[in-house]
């Protein structure tokens, strides 16, 4: 985890490459991939091994079917990092989905205008667009298919979170390149994003999602997955603690109020956390023995704390009385969940696996 605004006519690149497929292409049978229970066959098959295969293209994340691609009716197939589109006289295309992604969080392309700032190595400039393609990304466009597989670049080199972690990225008319230095000296080194997973996602997901959210849930589709509801907006509470924090949403009409523990692991270099139901109920005793100088949580925060002891132990004692104002939270159908207040201005992307980061929603793509 998107919309072209067309500042220029690209019929250079408004077209995807056009891809022959081998004569006996639609001669091949299923090749059916546990994975995610979805098959491949024919010239999307032939394509897809010819091609580069899973490191290229990912797992198929659904069947071969019609759709609507830039308003014509065609056989399609969705997969991780890609779509590939059957035409009508047999030849295949890659999907923009590199300028459809921007759209979708919110950031259409433009011409440059503003010309490239500075890089290192060697570069090639687009005139089309008026951006350019510079070092290990060049040699990976110019190696791996170049205008045909990825199209113009559409975006500067430019940091983005992806996961729990920020990398250097580019856009592409049909794909988005990853650096990851994490894979220096390796093949894997230069990645293709996973655009097709997040664009499908994205063509199924409710839209009816309360409006502090929106623009994190265009953010990151691509890791949380759809909404399960229209998320619950009102009265939010926090509270630091020596080694993390705790965040409070009311209850809404359908669901009790929830307690999301986010917990800061220096040992492991990572940020943990966990949800719970807020059980409290006013007046309830709620305490314990506070030594002199510490603060004893109250209310909620404090029956959990105090219930606990693994999270009083990984949190720590609290370090500032407990906080309150407006904000929203969000379940997301991959189990993840996005907490978000609105002053002081904080979202907390609670991921699926487990981990957690904050962000300030108005550095969000609105």
């Amino acid at each position: 985890m998107h919309m072209i605004r067309h500042v220029l006519l690209l019929a250079l690149v408004a077209g995807i490459a056009l891809f022959t497929p081998a004569p006996l292409a639609a001669q091949l049978g299923e090749r059916c991939f546990p994975e995610t229970g979805f098959c491949i066959s024919g010239p999307i098959r032939a394509y897809w091994e010819r091609n580069g295969g899973l490191p290229v293209f990912g797992y198929p994340i659904g069947p071969q079917r019609e759709e609507l691609a830039e308003g014509r009716a065609i056989q399609v197939q969705w997969f991780e990092r890609d779509r590939l589109e059957i035409q009508a006289d047999g030849t295949l295309t890659a999907g923009r989905l590199g300028a459809r992604y921007l759209e979708l969080t919110g950031r259409p392309w433009s011409f440059n205008e503003a010309g490239n700032p500075p890089a290192i190595g060697p570069c090639r400039t687009f005139p089309q667009t008026g951006y350019q393609v510079c070092g290990m990304l060049l040699e990976y466009w110019q190696a791996n298919g170049g205008i045909e597989r990825f199209g113009y670049p559409l975006t500067n080199l430019m940091s983005e979170r992806l996961g729990d972690r920020e990398y250097q990225v580019q856009y592409f008319e049909r794909r988005r390149m990853e650096y990851h230095p994490e894979h220096a000296g390796t093949p894997y080194v230069v990645q293709l994003g996973l655009l097709g997973h997040a664009i499908a996602t994205a063509a199924v997901c409710p839209q009816a999602v309360t409006a502090p959210l929106r623009a994190a849930v265009r953010h990151y589709l691509a890791v949380m997955g759809c909404p399960i509801d229209p998320g619950r907006s009102g009265a939010v509470a926090w509270q630091r603690y020596e080694r993390g924090a705790m965040y409070w949403v009311a209850a809404s009409s359908s669901a009790s109020p929830m307690i999301f523990v986010v917990i800061n692991d220096d040992a492991a270099q990572r940020t943990t956390w966990l949800a719970r139901n807020d059980t409290y109920r006013e007046g309830e005793p709620v305490g314990g023995t506070v030594p002199p100088g510490q603060i004893g949580p109250l209310r909620g925060f404090g029956k959990l704390w105090w219930g606990e002891d693994d999270i009083q132990r990984a949190l720590g004692w609290p370090i500032e009385p407990e906080q309150g104002g407006s904000g929203a939270a969000l379940a997301f159908n991959s189990g993840g969940w996005i907490f978000q207040r609105d002053q002081p201005d904080l979202i907390v992307v609670m991921q699926p696996d487990g981990t957690a980061f904050g962000v300030r929603s108005s550095l969000l793509p609105q």
